[in-house]
């Protein structure tokens, strides 16, 4: 009887680990929000960027995210600190000219999980494509501010990309 019991445990135990290497991994990307200048390369943002970053907590909140990676440009890091504050998780910086870089930290340490990324328009795109987006990728204007991409990269098969209105 205990031999059996050990046997189901053991067969539970790893038919678990399975299950949890199969989930998806999601990674949410939003742009910054808002900022003061174009011509400042660490720029603050705006009040109407810092009221964006407000109104995005319940929407990233809702994806119960595991991690929250930001750039080292305060924009990037002033978007996602109200998001940071509720849910009581530090902000994760990566230098913004590694972006292949962080797609692959995502797929190694948070996979079946998932994870929120606030970065920069002109690089999103490597991101999505280093998590695998073979597809097509939408363009993002200078003044686009209100789209976040769903990225779903399965255990097995081809990522893919949604684009929401946030």
């Amino acid at each position: 009887m205990r031999i059996s019991r050990s046997a189901f445990l053991v067969a539970w135990l790893f038919a678990s680990a399975l299950a949890l290497t199969a989930q998806d991994t999601t990674v949410v990307l939003l742009r910054h929000a808002e900022r003061q200048s174009l011509f400042d390369g660490d720029s603050p943002l705006t009040d109407r960027g810092r009221h964006r970053a407000e109104g995005l907590v319940p929407l990233l909140a809702g994806f119960h995210p595991a991690a929250l990676y930001v750039s080292e440009l305060q924009r990037t890091r002033l978007t996602l600190a109200p998001t940071a504050a509720r849910l009581d998780m530090p902000l994760l910086a990566r230098p913004k000219d590694g972006s292949e870089g962080l797609a692959g930290e995502i797929l190694r340490d948070h996979r079946g999980r998932t994870v929120v990324v606030c970065w920069h328009h002109d690089l999103m795109k490597k991101v999505a494509r280093a998590l695998g987006v073979k597809g097509p990728v939408p363009y993002w204007s200078l003044d686009t501010y209100d789209r976040l991409w769903i990225v779903r990269v399965p255990a097995k098969g081809e990522a893919t990309l949604e684009e929401r209105h946030s």
